[in-house]
């Protein structure tokens, strides 16, 4: 039996301009910016040699179908001649769904631990490639493999898969830490697939992200993230009730995730119980986590060869 382990952090969007207009999958993706946070997935690849391959998805020990996972696996065994059981475990430390990139870090996680397991020597950037393409495809994102390859507060200013695609940092203070909230999807297809939708991200978007650019800093990104949500239609009642309510407390720094019944908050740790406390309000049926933010990206725990 073969094993490797890798972890990805979980990632949230503030706002973006979506790019999948070019024919080559890796130059689609998006602009925009977010965070990446240390809560995320850690995968573990088991592998034997077998005369018929088969994939198996388990999701914190359910078994799942997992159809961004399953695509990495079937893209990586296209690279070698052998057949294979392949048996992925993720454990998942963020809401699925919910615009916390749970699907880019399950299958960047994956892809970075079958590298190791099958020793194929690719570099990160191309593994990075494999998890961005099995995004697309699915239509599950555009820019968070690229951002979890990375990691810190981020502004994607050039899109395309990593290794095509260009990432700045935000410098951040080390004592800040990201609230969450979160009651669960809003469906990430069904919005990137709605052209009245995409006019609005893309009109408002990519003037922010030069913006932002121009004057870089977690303030500034969540007063933009604010206004697309806003200027978008696609902040529900209790989303923008929430963020009201942490506002009049003075935690100006949160808006919604991208796409997600999500909102999310930079706040000092020594206050951040403060922000949890208002968030149970609104999302005491859903999840709601304190995480650190993550300064690596989506890297390799380990395996045996």
């Amino acid at each position: 039996m073969i094993v490797a382990k890798a972890y990805c952090p979980g990632h949230i969007t503030g706002f973006f301009e979506i790019y999948d207009q070019p024919e080559d999958i890796l130059r689609k993706g998006s602009r925009g910016a977010g965070v990446s946070i240390e809560k995320g997935i850690i995968t573990t690849v088991s592998l034997k040699p077998a005369k018929q391959t088969l994939i198996k998805v388990s999701i914190n020990g359910i078994e799942s179908e997992a159809p961004v996972t399953r695509k990495v696996v079937e893209q990586v065994l296209k690279l070698v001649n052998e057949k294979f059981v392949v048996m992925v475990d993720h454990e998942v430390e963020i809401p699925i769904g919910a615009g916390i990139g749970a699907s880019g870090a399950g299958a960047f996680s994956t892809a970075l631990a079958l590298n190791k397991a099958l020793n194929l020597g690719l570099t990160y950037d191309k593994v990075a490639q494999i998890a961005h393409i099995a995004e697309i495809v699915n239509k599950t994102g555009l820019g968070t493999v690229l951002a979890q390859s990375r990691g810190g507060v981020e502004i994607r200013v050039k899109p395309g898969a990593p290794g095509i695609g260009h990432v700045d940092l935000i410098p951040v203070d080390p004592d800040t830490v990201v609230v969450c909230g979160s009651l669960g999807p809003i469906e990430t297809k069904k919005m990137l697939s709605n052209p009245e939708i995409r006019e609005k991200i893309n009109r408002i978007g990519g003037r922010m992200v030069d913006e932002l650019v121009k004057n870089a800093s977690i303030e500034k990104l969540m007063k933009l993230s604010k206004r697309f949500a806003a200027e978008t239609g696609l902040m529900s009642e209790k989303v923008k009730n929430a963020v009201k309510e942490l506002e009049k407390n003075g935690f100006v720094n949160a808006s919604m995730a991208m796409f997600g019944e999500t909102v999310f908050c930079f706040v000092e740790r020594e206050k951040a119980n403060q922000v949890l406390n208002i968030l149970k309000k609104y999302f005491d049926k859903g999840v709601i986590l304190i995480s650190d933010i993550n300064f690596t990206g989506a890297r390799i725990l380990g395996g045996n060869i």
